[in-house]
């Protein structure tokens, strides 16, 4: 009886110091425990869906803590991805005054939230998508030309602004291999993916001089926005190809066994992975049409779990992981 009454008491400890120490420890559907680091930091755009349509950036924790307002912009900011060290976004701000004819990439610094610095300067044009290289001495970005049928186009510039040039190639959303030396992205060949029924878009990659181009994917569907993982092994991104609505998808990073990771009936887009890769963040609109909302999911489909929880007529979108 006392040895029974000891392994009770131990259990129970044990229980306690486990509850004490995993405050964010999320169970999936069959209890599997699963704690990611207190680190982990998503940035997102909070988009109001009437009024001044102000989008602004916010920071939530993986386990939906310390929510925060990160931007206080006089302009509409979305689109945006962190540099190497977590100091300073690259994202896009739109002016309302064009009615919104003319989208530039800015800087904005993550300690401060209210200074952007604007690094492209031409009008009537959307430039959209910037990401920072690995090493943060450049950003590629999509020039998008809405007066001509909605070209799209692969940019890249050094950081401060410099060398602005178009790498030859069409293509939107190009993203950095970890190495540095290659995009990847999609396309659509004679169309546009801002066009509705524009054309089938695949994915391919391509040396960041836009030579050395590869066609990763080529099927009836559509594959859009995709993204190496840290160790350049595997592809996320998302599609329309089990019909109708898009779903996030695994590849490995030469194209083969593509593997589906989300399934269900809403939309779910803009996969972007952890800084260890045991985490993509997406964004999805499960609890409603246009009710965007942040999730986290493991690569293998496992741990699906809702991060934001955003009032009426305001959605959660593009998530990015701090690095």
């Amino acid at each position: 009886m006392r040895h029974t009454a000891i392994l009770s008491f131990i259990a129970v400890f044990i229980a306690f110091l486990l509850m004490a120490t995993c405050d964010n420890i999320f169970t999936d559907d069959d209890d599997t425990p699963f704690q990611p680091s207190d680190t982990l930091l998503i940035a997102y755009c909070y988009q109001p869906l009437t009024g001044s349509f102000n989008h602004q950036i916010y920071t939530i924790r993986v386990d939906g803590s310390d929510h925060q307002r990160l931007s206080e912009t006089s302009i509409g900011v979305n689109h945006h991805d962190w540099d190497p060290d977590g100091s300073q976004l690259a994202l896009v701000g739109y002016y309302v005054d064009d009615d919104f004819s003319t989208w530039s990439i800015h800087l904005l610094d993550a300690n401060n939230g209210t200074e952007l610095t604007r690094l492209t300067l031409t009008d009537s044009v959307w430039d959209s998508e910037p990401v920072f290289s690995p090493d943060g001495e450049q950003i590629a970005f999509t020039r998008i030309y809405p007066d001509a049928d909605f070209r799209e186009e692969l940019w890249l510039m050094n950081a401060d602004g410099s060398d602005q040039h178009w790498i030859g190639l069409e293509g939107f959303a190009a993203k950095w291999s970890p190495d540095g030396t290659r995009f990847i992205y999609q396309w659509v060949v004679g169309g546009s993916t801002q066009v509705p029924n524009g054309g089938n878009a695949d994915i391919y990659t391509c040396a960041i001089d836009g030579s050395d181009v590869q066609q990763l994917t080529a099927t009836t569907a559509n594959e859009w926005i995709p993204v190496w993982s840290p160790d350049g092994t595997r592809i996320a991104y998302c599609t329309d190809a089990d019909g109708g609505d898009f779903d996030i998808y695994v590849m490995d990073a030469d194209g083969g066994n593509p593997r589906q990771v989300t399934s269900n009936n809403a939309n779910d887009y803009m996969p972007r992975w952890s800084p260890d890769g045991s985490l993509i963040t997406f964004s999805s609109e499960l609890t409603g049409e246009w009710e965007w909302e942040v999730y986290v999911i493991r690569p293998d489909g496992s741990h699906l779990r809702r991060v934001t929880h955003s009032p009426a007529n305001i959605t959660a979108i593009n998530p990015v992981f701090r690095p």
